[in-house]
């Protein structure tokens, strides 16, 4: 009887943990090769194109940072921010703790994330389903910055 109750336990418990949703390994530095913005069905290609953008990400743990220098004609915007997060499959949160971009400052951030190989994409603001906002959403694409 007790071998019964403990198998049954073991195969429970196996199916369980086959059945949960694996999330990515994003941990470690990363690097901006492409920015696009999304308005409606419309896509545009802001990096490489319109701006430059010099932006490394590191994930570490639950914590995430980033630095960023952006010139757009003569205009040069540096910008930074750290934080926590939390990834679920491919349903990533940001929990923005500081930012130079004070509306953002002690906010959650929705985003997507998907990770294939050595290049990870994030598409954000987006709603529960994963869908980006209708009214402006951007998708920021990186790759590992290897050792």
């Amino acid at each position: 009887m007790k071998t019964t109750i403990l198998c049954s336990l073991m195969i429970a418990f196996s199916l369980s943990v086959y059945s949960q949703k694996k999330s990515p390994n994003i941990e470690g530095a990363w690097k901006l090769v492409q920015l696009q913005s999304i308005t409606g069905k419309v896509v545009v290609t802001e990096f490489p194109g319109k701006s430059h953008i010099d932006d490394t990400k590191i994930w570490s743990g639950n914590n995430f940072m980033f630095i960023n220098r952006a010139k757009v004609d003569t205009t040069v915007t540096d910008w930074y921010g750290v934080g926590t997060y939390k990834l679920d499959g491919n349903k990533y949160e940001e929990y923005v703790r500081l930012i130079n971009f004070k509306p953002w400052e002690g906010t959650t951030i929705k985003m997507s994330l998907v990770l294939k190989n050595d290049t990870l994409i994030q598409t954000y603001p987006v709603d529960d389903k994963g869908e980006p906002d209708k009214n402006g959403a951007s998708i920021e694409k990186y790759l590992k910055i290897k050792k």
